[in-house]
């Protein structure tokens, strides 16, 4: 089961934009899973969905980030991000987002291509997954999940 944590915290942090305000190389390997995209459903609601969720997500260098998703019934996302106690770490973006499997939502930064998924897990809050939509277990699962306010 640490294993399985140990692997959601390499791909949560290949994902996400280092404290360090540089970004982090997607690691080629995480590619070949990527490929979920080929299901793309339409199972979420995004009218439902659809709102601000708030929390702070783990971070491997600084004690979090502090972040603001929007998520619109358009399918398009606004993302704010807050590095805790970094002087540069601010970080925003926006863009367009894809419903996979169900109820994983894949949101695309267009800069960059990179790929972020987040699970409904009920109609008050999603959680951060890895690209299969498996997520987070152990007792830091919880600081995972962002709530809608």
């Amino acid at each position: 089961m640490k294993n399985k944590f140990m692997y959601l915290a390499v791909i949560a942090a290949a994902m996400m934009v280092s404290c360090n305000g540089k970004k982090t190389a997607q690691d080629e390997t995480t590619n070949d899973s990527v490929s979920v995209a080929d299901s793309v459903s339409a199972d979420v609601d995004l009218a439902a969905v659809a709102g601000t969720y708030e929390g702070t997500l783990p971070a491997a260098d600084c004690p979090g980030i502090k972040t603001v998703l929007i998520i619109n019934a358009d399918s398009t996302y606004q993302l704010q991000q807050d590095y805790i106690d970094r002087k540069d770490g601010h970080d925003e973006a926006s863009g367009v987002l894809q419903v996979l499997d169900g109820n994983v939502m894949m949101l695309v930064r267009p800069s960059s291509g990179e790929h972020t998924f987040y699970k409904v897990k009920d109609s008050k809050s999603i959680v951060m997954t890895d690209s299969l939509g498996n997520e987070p277990e152990g007792e830091t699962a919880k600081l995972y999940v962002l709530t809608k306010k």
